[in-house]
């Protein structure tokens, strides 16, 4: 079975690469325990000193599109809300830089990856929002670094309007440092800072980003245990069963 998310090593750099393209990449079961799998390895890398900087990408036209409507239909939402938090926490945590290269949607539990890395490039095609509310679903679990990366009334606007935000909005609002006008600008940019920062102590990047942690907030577990709290309240309510069977029954309608 191949897998749905891979990492690579070019010491210091580790890379992630979402793997699933033909779903947009879509938080699925395989590709939770996939990318769980190569954070394990990540945090095995960076104990033993050998790599300071992650990379995470999406393989095919998207960054990541949400979690799996048909695992969701299925019961997985409560699993997925709690797996994706636990992500975005330990990204967050990490003794590592976290780079993000997004190209293509990165749409709610996307989306909340992305807010959970140190840096974020994108490129004209990306896609930034949280259309999850029309399932029923509060994106809640991503305010945790959503909140601290852009500001409360960016975050705010974000989760609550469905709308979606290009490259150069997320920029604007903090979520992303840098746009760039087509995909193969977006990757050399994204390898130029991977570069730059595998050659800086790998010590002082590690206390410069747990502070920053401290200043934002975001080094309390608490934290995400209080937003992922708050999603998993409308996980198992009715008004969710009912708008995933509607969309699923749409779905099957229509034969996509």
């Amino acid at each position: 079975m191949t897998a749905k998310a891979l990492l690579q090593f070019d010491t210091p750099i580790m890379t992630v690469v979402l793997n699933d393209p033909d779903r947009r990449n879509a938080l699925s079961h395989q590709v939770f325990d996939d990318f769980e799998r190569c954070l394990d390895e990540v945090e095995t890398a960076i104990d033993s000193e050998s790599c300071h900087v992650l990379r995470i990408r999406g393989e095919g036209p998207a960054f990541c599109a949400g979690f799996d409507l048909e695992a969701m239909a299925n019961g997985a939402l409560p699993s997925f809300l709690e797996r994706l938090g636990a992500i975005c926490r330990r990204l967050r945590h990490l003794n590592a830089v976290v780079v993000a290269e997004v190209h293509g949607p990165a749409l709610a539990g996307g989306c909340a990856l992305v807010s959970a890395c140190d840096i974020v490039h994108a490129g004209p095609d990306a896609a930034f929002g949280y259309p999850v509310h029309r399932l029923g679903i509060s994106p809640a679990v991503s305010l945790a670094t959503l909140v601290p990366g852009t500001s409360p009334g960016a975050a705010r606007a974000l989760t609550l309007s469905g709308e979606f935000l290009d490259a150069n909005a997320a920029v604007r609002i903090g979520l992303a440092a840098a746009a760039h006008p087509d995909r193969a600008a977006l990757a050399d940019a994204v390898t130029t800072l991977c570069d730059r920062l595998a050659a800086m102590d790998a010590p002082t990047l590690s206390a410069t980003k747990r502070f920053q942690n401290e200043l934002d907030g975001t080094f309390d577990a608490d934290v995400f245990a209080r937003s992922l709290a708050a999603s998993l309240a409308t996980a198992d309510s009715e008004e969710f069963e009912a708008r995933i069977e509607a969309v699923m029954m749409m779905k099957r309608t229509s034969g996509a």
